[in-house]
């Protein structure tokens, strides 16, 4: 899709980038914004603009341009599905105040820090399937590793969760010698409407790999 993009766009866009890696979220949404005006339907300047809201408390403003993503790239970019919704249920309460921004920080913490944020998550809230994901990869033992990833897709899960959700379901089935069971998954998923282009990219490589192996 780059190759359609105009060039001063993608300029606008990683200088966007560069002022908001430097601390500067003014300049950077300024410079997003102008490169979404000129590539209109490119989700990236948009999906910039949702992720530096977002890091700076604008929960609304972030709201509106992830939805404007999602719309774009309805079969998923990047985190926006998980994201949205995310948003979306700490706006209606049943998530507290923060949450989304909290959530997202989670990822520049170092493994047993978020290992420990990530328990204490899905103790409070076991209906947030994205937090049983995310923990279950940093689990070593796949029994325990299985329990979360079926709790999380127990829990209503955004498509995208749900996509990386049955994907390392399978990876953890693949690993235990059901290999049938984890092939049946995969195929499943690819059929799926909820299929998201990153996690149906990901599962036909797992398929075509040795699963388990």
């Amino acid at each position: 899709m780059s190759d359609s993009i105009p060039d001063e766009a993608q300029q606008l866009h990683e200088q966007g980038r560069e002022a908001g890696s430097n601390g500067d979220p003014v300049r950077a949404l300024d410079l997003f914004n102008q490169a979404r005006l000129l590539a209109p339907d490119w989700p990236y300047p948009p999906y910039d603009m949702a992720v530096t809201y977002l890091l700076h408390d604008h929960v609304e403003e972030a709201e509106r341009w992830y939805a404007t993503v999602d719309a774009l790239a309805p079969r998923g970019f990047f985190t926006a599905k998980t994201a949205l919704d995310t948003i979306r249920r700490e706006r209606r309460g049943e998530l507290f105040d923060g949450f989304s921004k909290a959530f997202a920080l989670l990822e520049w913490e170092p493994p047993d820090r978020r290992l420990a944020m990530l328990g204490d998550i899905t103790a409070r809230f076991p209906g947030f399937a994205p937090a049983w994901k995310s923990l279950a990869l940093l689990l070593d033992d796949d029994g325990e590793r299985l329990a979360a990833l079926e709790r999380g897709l127990a829990a209503t899960p955004d498509d995208e969760t749900y996509g990386m959700l049955v994907i390392n379901k399978a990876l953890v089935l693949g690993r235990r010698g059901q290999h049938a069971e984890a092939e049946d998954l995969l195929r499943a998923l690819l059929a799926d409407a909820r299929c998201t282009a990153g996690c149906e990219s990901i599962a036909k490589a797992t398929l075509s790999g040795s699963i388990g192996g």
